[in-house]
């Protein structure tokens, strides 16, 4: 029996950092437990992991797509590339993405509306902007060759709208049929793992196998405002030239983040329509979102650490989420708040099985940094000095992560599905 869902669970150190800003600059909060942690945006994570999926995968055996306004540059491409004018192609181009974007009058709205924190560049501020979509859209790698494939049925009309110097034909030559039919025709792994939205032609929706959580720390955390300088290398440094060429502050925070996402594997291989490709895909990702650092202020804080833990649970009942083991925050011992945290994870999973049992599990396994005796002794070891809960500690086996397995390893078990 292979698993319904697999649940994917992360404990990592991260030292001074801002991986993902607010409006402001600073390092994203939430409120838990009574408690003011550091927070990581899901939509952060998926966009790490994506990436770290296509470095990981170099054999060419999945398509992860791209999510980006400018397709229409690359169906243009294409099209050149069979014969096409760059101007026909154009054309082309924009009648292909007419019926996938917002029209117009949505988009004038949308640029008229106030805007907080960074936005999407002005058109006129982008060059070939008339090559750009309003909106985002996620679309396969193989898509570009069946889009082309679809314009090619109308190239007649692109040529001669092109030939009267127009920039449009009068009326869309591809009708929102087509264009439905032709995105349904494939489904990569990027977008059977995390989905697409298109507002405006909903047929082309495709709901996502992977559910990402917030990370979160697992203890209070404040933001720590650091107050730098810049010097200028070629001022002299004397008389009015003398000092700073610059002032300014960054907020950072460090912590140890508990992450959490689920895989719905029923759901992954009716996208792909091969069981075999859903499980190799799924132990993929779950290397990928272990590996996975979000991309904010990295030239500055280099916050290139490895998770402590990586927890997987493949089960046939429903997907299961441990952030409440973190509800009451830790609090570090002298080992530290990794310590603390492997203990109340420990512990919550060991209330977990008491409560549900382990009949809807089909197997468990972990990958770690730390020993299996270290592992021990912290599951082990008195908090009651450390810990917010002053109640009689309960003494936890490592056993209750499952089988000792390498990343490598526990990615080779995964694909292999059946327990």
């Amino acid at each position: 029996m292979n698993p319904r869902f697999l649940d994917i669970h992360v404990l990592q150190a991260m030292p001074l950092s801002n991986l993902n800003r607010d409006d402001l600059g600073a390092p994203k909060e939430l409120s838990f437990g009574g408690k003011t942690r550091m927070r990581v945006s899901s939509q952060c994570y998926k966009r790490a992991t994506r990436t770290t999926l296509k470095d990981l995968s170099t054999d060419g055996l999945f398509d992860f797509g791209d999510r980006s306004r400018a397709h229409g540059r690359s169906i243009i491409t294409e099209l050149q590339g069979r014969g096409w004018d760059e101007k026909a192609a154009s054309i082309a181009a924009r009648d292909v993405f007419s019926t996938m974007d917002k029209t117009e009058e949505a988009a004038a709205a949308e640029e008229a509306k106030p805007k907080r924190g960074r936005t999407k560049p002005k058109a006129e501020e982008v060059e070939g902007s008339k090559l750009l979509t309003n909106v985002l859209l996620f679309l396969n790698t193989s898509d570009i060759a069946r889009l082309a494939d679809l314009a090619e049925q109308h190239r007649d009309a692109y040529e001669n709208a092109a030939a009267e110097g127009k920039t449009k034909t009068e009326t869309a030559q591809i009708s929102s049929k087509e264009l439905i039919k032709t995105l349904k025709a494939g489904t990569g792994a990027g977008l059977a793992l995390f989905g697409r939205m298109i507002a405006a032609l909903p047929e082309g929706n495709i709901d996502g196998a992977v559910q990402v959580a917030h990370a979160f720390t697992t203890h209070e955390a404040k933001l720590e405002v650091d107050y730098f300088t810049a010097v200028d290398d070629l001022l002299t440094g004397t008389g009015k030239e003398s000092g700073s060429a610059h002032l300014g502050t960054a907020e950072y925070a460090s912590g140890v983040f508990y992450r959490y996402a689920t895989i719905d594997i029923a759901e992954l291989t009716r996208s792909l329509g091969d069981e075999k490709a859903a499980l190799t895909l799924a132990g993929l990702f779950t290397q990928a979102f272990a590996l996975a650092v979000p991309s904010g202020k990295r030239t500055s804080t280099a916050p290139h650490t490895l998770p402590t833990l990586v927890y997987t649970a493949a089960r046939t009942d429903r997907p299961v989420s441990l952030a409440a083991a973190f509800e009451a925050p830790v609090r570090p011992n002298q080992h530290g708040h990794l310590d603390t945290s492997l203990k109340a994870l420990g512990e919550h999973l060991a209330g977990l099985d008491g409560f549900l049992g382990t009949e809807g599990r089909l197997w468990h396994a972990h990958s770690a940094m730390l020993s299996t005796q270290k592992m021990q002794d912290s599951l082990s070891r008195d908090t009651s000095a450390s810990s917010t809960d002053t109640s009689a500690n309960t003494h936890v086996s490592a056993d209750v992560f499952g089988d000792r397995l390498t990343l490598p390893a526990l990615t080779e078990r995964i694909s292999a599905g059946a327990k």
